[in-house]
C-alpha cells in the first residue's frame, strides 16, 4: 500500500504534469488576447471613390489588439468614422496624416466610412474592419450586439421588417395644412380624453404590456406610435367624440404632442447630430431634400418637410429604410453602421421637420 509521502509526491507530480500546461494554455489563449494584444499600426489611404476609395478596403485584427490608424488623404477633404465603435477622426486634410488609436475589444465586422461629403459617389467610401477571436481565428466574425443585417437585394430583411412596404410612396389620406405645434397640443391634451392609439393589429395583451407601468410613458407610447402613421392617428382622434369640437388644426397639434411625448430631448439631440453628419449632405440641413449631394442621385432625396408624404409613413418604415437603404435610389444602407438606438434617434429627429417641438 502507498504511504502518505508517496501519495503526496504523486499528487504534486499530477499538478505539475496537468496543471502547468493548462495554465500556460489559458495564459496564451484566454488571458493574453483579452488584455495584452499587439499594437497594430495600419496606414489607411483615402481617395475619392472614383479614384479607388479606401486602401486597404479590408482590415483584419485580433480581439484585444491596440489599433493605430494613420489616415492620409490624397485629393479632397475626407473623414473617417467606424460604426458601433465610437471612432470619429474628423476631417482628413489632403497632404496631412490623421491618427486615431483604439482597442479592438469586440469580435465582429465593423464598417469604416467617410463622413465628409467628398464626391458624387461619396456613399461608396466604405471599408470593413474585421475583429477576429485569436482562439478561433477561422470562425466568421459576426457583430456581437445584434444579428447580421442584409444590405443587399435578394437576402432576408432584418428581423421584424420583412412585411413592411419600405419602397412604395406613402401618401397620407390626412395631412396638416401648416406645421402642427406640440406646445399647443400639450395644452389641449389636458382638456380631452384621447382614444386608445392602436391599429388593432396586435393582441390586447401585447398592447397592455407596451403601455404597462413598468415602462416609462415615452417608451410605451413610442412602441405603439412606431407602427402607425401620423395620418392614421389624426383619423383616430378626429373620429372620436372627445375631439368633436376641435378644429383639424387642433387635432394635428394633438398628434404633434403625442409624437414628441414618445421621445426624449436627449434622443432627438443624438438624432440631430447623426443626421447633420451623415444625412444632410443629400436631404439638406432643413430636411427639404436640397442637399448638394442629392442632385447626383438617381432619385431626388425625400423631402421630410412635405406633409403629404411624410405624414403617411410610420416611424417603423423610416427606421427600416435607414437600416436597409433605398433600393435603386443611391441611398446607402446604415444598418451596419448605426446601432438600433441610433437609428431610432434619427427617426425621432426626422419628425421635427413635420412638427414643431416643445421649444419652438
Amino acid at each position: 500500500m502507498m504511504d502518505r509521502q508517496e501519495l503526496l509526491a504523486l499528487c504534486a507530480l499530477l499538478i505539475i504534469v496537468v496543471g502547468f500546461p493548462t495554465s500556460v494554455f489559458a495564459y496564451q489563449y484566454v488571458y493574453l488576447p483579452g488584455t495584452h494584444g499587439e499594437v497594430r499600426v495600419i496606414d489607411l489611404v483615402a481617395r475619392a471613390p472614383e479614384a479607388g476609395g479606401w486602401a486597404p478596403e479590408i482590415i483584419t485584427v485580433n480581439k484585444g489588439d491596440t489599433v493605430r490608424l494613420r489616415i492620409s488623404g490624397h485629393d479632397v477633404v475626407h473623414g473617417l468614422a467606424i460604426g458601433r465603435l465610437g471612432v470619429d477622426v474628423g476631417p482628413i486634410i489632403p497632404g496631412e496624416v490623421a491618427t486615431v488609436e483604439f482597442v479592438a475589444d469586440r469580435v465582429g465586422r465593423f464598417t469604416y466610412y467617410c463622413n465628409v461629403w467628398c464626391s458624387p459617389y461619396h456613399y461608396r467610401m466604405r471599408g470593413t474592419l474585421e475583429v477576429v477571436d485569436p482562439v478561433a481565428p477561422d470562425a466568421l466574425p459576426m457583430t456581437e450586439e445584434e444579428p447580421a443585417l442584409s444590405p443587399v437585394e435578394g437576402e432576408a430583411e432584418e428581423p421584424g421588417f420583412a412585411g413592411l412596404d419600405i419602397d412604395s410612396p406613402h401618401e397620407a389620406k390626412f395631412y396638416p395644412a401648416g406645421r402642427p405645434s406640440a406646445v399647443r397640443g400639450w395644452a389641449l391634451a389636458s382638456q380631452i380624453k384621447l382614444p386608445a392609439l392602436d391599429d388593432g393589429s396586435s393582441e390586447p395583451s401585447s398592447r397592455a404590456s407596451r403601455l404597462s407601468s413598468t415602462k416609462s410613458q415615452a417608451e410605451g407610447l413610442a412602441e405603439v406610435l412606431r407602427e402607425q402613421s401620423p395620418s392614421a392617428v389624426f383619423q383616430a382622434i378626429r373620429e372620436g367624440t372627445p375631439a368633436a369640437s376641435l378644429s383639424d388644426e387642433e387635432v394635428w397639434d394633438l398628434v404633434a404632442y403625442l409624437w414628441f411625448t414618445a421621445t426624449t430631448p436627449e434622443r432627438q439631440a443624438t438624432g440631430e447630430a447623426l443626421y447633420a453628419r451623415n444625412c444632410a449632405a443629400c436631404h439638406g440641413e432643413t430636411g427639404n431634400g436640397d442637399g448638394p449631394g442629392g442632385r447626383y442621385l438617381e432619385e431626388q432625396p425625400t423631402d421630410f418637410t412635405n406633409a403629404r408624404t411624410m405624414a403617411g409613413g410610420s416611424s417603423q418604415i423610416y427606421y427600416a429604410k435607414i437600416r436597409r437603404g433605398g433600393m435603386g435610389t443611391g441611398m446607402p444602407y446604415w444598418g451596419t453602421i448605426f446601432t438600433e438606438e441610433e437609428s431610432w434617434s434619427i427617426v425621432d429627429y426626422l419628425w421635427t421637420f413635420l412638427f414643431k417641438d416643445k421649444t419652438e
